[in-house]
């Protein structure tokens, strides 16, 4: 009788949980949700993070706070996620730092950026803009080529670190020209730029969000972006695919992510709100001004394929290039 007892009570219990893991959707959220961002403050990452919080908060009837776990190539704040219960109140501002190229890079990371994710969609870009120094005789791509040919590797050219989206950038540059430059990494894009203003350094293939003022100040001169259209807030600069290197593409993206087991019901609800906001014109302006551009709306499962290319593109750089980080 006993044994019955505690038969009849394990299969009510198993029941139950089968019955609540739906409810986690249909009721959702029913408390404050945190969006974790791997960078610190004021950055594309964050801001980007924040404009959507505030505007999705409304939508969902709860606070979205936005929490800010920086460090290691933004691999910090996508371990808090990966580890983080799949209940839909935890979402990662993914960056491809983070869900691309560190997987590549680091050998001991702390989470399986294949498996540990669930994707949920592409939110935007933020383009990167080979810059030069006033200094530098070139005023396109060609003319840039051309000059690193005849110095003999010895233009100098920031990053933000080793196997940073510049210093990546950089490197696919070099293997589709045939070039050689020394690659001089910095501890992020702030002190970076401070030295190509100041002639230390040659070029820097950096964020527009980070350059544009020097850029319009006429501290930095423009060669080329790296996307596949022109940037709105550099319209007369050409992209380096339209100055010849076809195909050639850098910079960030950013998308959201959530703990691999999330409900599915709560993956659309977030995917759709996302959408919705893309397509408003205000949120784009916003972004924009700010540097980035929105990414065409797409559903959690072109988001994953996206990554996925984006993860193999990389990976043929960094292995051409023998980039590593014990």
């Amino acid at each position: 009788m006993k044994g019955q007892r505690k038969i009849v009570v394990t299969m009510v219990a198993a029941l139950a949980a089968v019955i609540t893991l739906p409810a986690v959707g249909q009721g959702y959220p029913a408390r404050p949700i945190r969006m974790v961002v791997g960078f610190p403050p004021g950055g594309m990452t964050d801001v980007l993070a924040r404009q959507i919080a505030e505007r999705i908060a409304p939508e969902l009837g709860q606070q979205v706070v936005v929490e800010n776990r920086p460090g290691a190539s933004a691999t910090i704040g996508a371990d808090v996620v990966a580890k983080a219960r799949p209940d839909g109140y935890t979402i990662l501002m993914g960056h491809n730092n983070s869900n691309a190229i560190a997987p590549l890079l680091f050998p001991k990371l702390p989470y399986d950026a294949a498996k540990d994710f669930a994707p949920i969609t592409l939110v935007g870009w933020g383009a990167t803009v080979l810059v030069v120094h006033p200094s530098v005789p070139a005023r396109n791509i060609r003319e840039f080529t051309e000059l690193a040919r005849r110095s003999n590797g010895q233009l100098r050219v920031a990053s933000s670190g080793v196997g940073s989206t510049q210093h990546l950038a950089l490197e696919r540059f070099m293997l589709e020209t045939g070039t050689r430059m020394v690659h001089v990494p910095y501890k992020g894009s702030g002190q970076a730029v401070i030295d190509l203003i100041g002639g230390q350094v040659d070029a820097n293939f950096d964020g527009i969000g980070t350059v544009l003022t020097h850029i319009r100040a006429g501290k930095l001169r423009a060669l080329g972006v790296g996307l596949m259209q022109r940037a709105p807030q550099l319209p007369d600069v050409p992209t380096i695919d339209e100055q010849g290197l076809k195909g050639f593409e850098s910079g960030s993206w950013f998308g959201l992510f959530a703990p691999a087991g999330t409900p599915r019901s709560v993956i659309e609800r977030w995917s759709a709100l996302v959408r919705q906001l893309q397509s408003q014109h205000e949120f784009a302006e916003r972004i924009e001004a700010l540097g980035g551009q929105i990414a065409k709306a797409n559903t959690p499962e072109e988001f994953a394929a996206f990554v996925e290319r984006d993860t193999r593109r990389w990976a043929k750089i960094i292995k051409a290039a023998n980039i590593r980080i014990e």
